[in-house]
């Protein structure tokens, strides 16, 4: 595995009821550092359990996944080591609603890094103010609109410093006018440089920021390439079928 590859995948499965239902069956890639992945398919397709099982929130059947070089799916790994370095998002923001938004952000690099208290706030109210949301420090989650409390779902994955940012859906539980407020903190996220794996259903952000798409149905990595040859001269029939029905 070359310096440049942070995650490859092989083989990946994830089966239930035995063998009846292959939410994941024989997925292999490779993320490089800098990349945002962008897992594209219908409902149902296994978009979710990949990215789930990326940080083992989902425990494959089969198959190995390595982080920076460690087989994270070896059981003698501890993996808790290993999502410190892996920012997740998630739909639906998973936010502790008895503590305020600063709170929220520094807890995890306060008790899991043992990062200093007070250099923990300052790094979490310049991630806020990068957001627009500086104001809101001493804001309860229900205080906030979906919009802001995913905002502050990525600055708090980012208070951690990972290599990696999973995200996801995260815009598919917001109104549709808050959208792109968390997009464009993603777009700038890709623009300084994070590696991130999104699952989403926004194809102008997979357009626009993607640097690679892969495209799901039914468990497997069925066509992958640059946006522009996904959404302009997709080959697979499933694809073309998919972007037909998405693409107004």
């Amino acid at each position: 595995m070359t310096d440049n590859v942070l995650i490859k995948v092989q083989d990946l499965k994830k089966y239930y009821n035995g063998e009846d239902v292959k939410a994941l069956d024989g997925i292999s890639c490779e993320i490089s550092k800098g990349e945002v992945i962008v897992v594209i398919g219908p409902s149902g397709s296994g978009k979710s359990t990949f990215l789930r099982s990326l940080n083992l929130l989902e425990i494959p059947t089969g198959g190995h996944i390595f982080f920076e070089g460690t087989d994270i799916t070896d059981r003698k790994t501890d993996i808790n080591v290993h999502r410190q370095k892996m920012g997740m998002v998630f739909q639906h923001f998973n936010l502790f609603p008895n503590m305020t938004v600063l709170k929220n952000m520094t807890i995890a690099p306060v008790k899991l890094l043992g990062a200093d208290k007070a250099e923990a706030e300052k790094k979490a109210r310049e991630l806020l103010a990068r957001v627009g949301l500086e104001d809101r420090a001493d804001a309860y989650p229900s205080q906030l609109s979906g919009g802001q409390k995913q905002r502050v779902a990525i600055v708090r994955a980012l208070c951690m410093s990972p290599d990696v940012m999973l995200f996801d859906e995260p815009t598919s539980a917001l109104d549709p006018e808050m959208v792109g407020e968390v997009l464009d903190v993603m777009k700038e996220l890709a623009n300084e440089g994070m590696t991130m794996v999104v699952v989403t259903h926004e194809m102008g952000f997979a357009k626009e920021v993607g640097t690679r798409v892969l495209f799901m149905d039914e468990g497997k990595i069925l066509e992958e390439g640059t946006p522009d040859k996904i959404f302009n001269n997709p080959e697979n029939p499933r694809l073309k079928d998919f972007l037909s029905k998405v693409l107004i």
